[in-house]
């Protein structure tokens, strides 16, 4: 189904939090908002003191700024062997969209580097404001984290958690295709195959995420200054993500199930472009099922699994043969990841 849905996404106030902790009513409130919103929709539109109005205008100053600078100089970030790493753009199959991505680390100097890349001397404007920003972006996604694994139980696992996390930074653009009479697809129907993704935008609104009766709606945020959180459940692979089928049986490994992960799009129409910056975090050791998340009522789906091995599977001839490569992915994921009584 193809229609287009009036809902809304379920919106989350997380400013002003400083009073509030584990165990008290606003805390325990938040929880359950949070649950409850990824179990039914797989992501929310939050609102957080963490992003200020001036912060936002500067980040998308730089943007838009860095994205019309010519093809030529922008290709200067081109990182061979790293999938996702380098700018992306012109693509065959996505002409309208293109895309900045690096890994980064707090208090590293990757902005940095970057930034040389693009301009002769550097530019220090950007890399406080991207610096600033991320900061900002990193503190909203501890805090998400805190609030999806103490609604499900298990916040004990919080700082283990933390140490095997990865980010990953990127700058889109999604072009006006310069017609309002039909919608064109720039970034087809996916899911992300990481941990937390948290999106922002400007003001053009073509985000359309999938429900789970698989009608589609658009994500049109209350506040220039709100963020759009996809709880994706799962794991980053530094390798090009694997076929929409068997990437939504990964998608519920460390939640065993209990957490939703849904499908969305870009849709583009009109003169103006969507610009996005987006902060993808990736759990990058074994991804285990807590304990505390098997009982009767939620039997455990998946073994536990060593993404580094899973990575391998998908760089051989095989997994990277066209049509055949489902199937033979299938048997490797079966293997080692799902435990026998789960539905494949």
């Amino acid at each position: 189904m193809d229609s287009i849905s009036t809902l809304k996404l379920p919106l989350i106030d997380l400013s002003k939090l400083d009073g509030s902790k584990p165990g008290t009513g606003r805390w325990d409130s938040l929880q359950s908002q949070v649950r409850e919103a990824l179990e039914e929709f797989g992501c929310f539109e939050v609102l957080t003191d963490r992003m200020t109005l001036e912060l936002h205008n500067d980040a998308f100053q730089e943007l838009e700024a860095l994205l019309e600078f010519p093809t030529d100089v922008k290709r200067r970030f081109n990182v061979p062997n790293k999938p996702h790493v380098g700018y992306l753009g012109n693509l065959p199959h996505s002409p309208l969209y293109e895309v900045f991505g690096m890994n980064y680390t707090p208090n590293s100097s990757s902005i940095e580097g970057f930034a040389y890349l693009m301009w002769p001397k550097g530019n220090t404007r950007f890399c406080e404001t991207m610096k600033t920003y991320v900061t900002r972006v990193l503190e909203l996604d501890s805090l998400v984290k805190k609030l999806v694994l103490g609604s499900l139980g298990v916040e004990k696992y919080l700082e283990s958690l933390a140490k095997s996390v990865r980010y990953h930074f990127c700058l889109m653009r999604y072009a006006a295709p310069g017609t309002k009479e039909s919608k064109k697809h720039v970034v087809g129907c996916h899911r992300d195959p990481n941990f937390v993704t948290i999106l922002h935008q400007n003001y053009v609104n073509k985000l359309e995420v999938q429900t789970k009766d698989k009608c589609w709606f658009e994500v049109a945020p209350s506040s220039a200054t709100s963020f759009i959180v996809f709880a994706e459940e799962s794991f980053y692979m530094s390798i090009p993500p694997p076929t929409p089928s068997l990437l939504n049986l990964l998608q519920k490994g460390w939640s065993n199930g209990r957490l939703h992960s849904p499908c969305h799009r870009v849709m583009m129409s009109g003169h103006k472009a969507r610009y996005c910056i987006g902060v993808f975090s990736s759990v990058h050791e074994t991804i285990q099922c807590p304990d505390e998340l098997v009982d009767n009522h939620h039997p455990l789906l998946f073994k536990p699994f060593d993404v580094a091995g899973l990575s391998r599977i998908y760089k051989t001839k095989e997994g990277e043969s066209g049509a055949s490569s489902d199937r033979y992915l299938l048997q490797n994921l079966k293997s080692r990841c799902f435990e026998p009584s789960s539905v494949l």
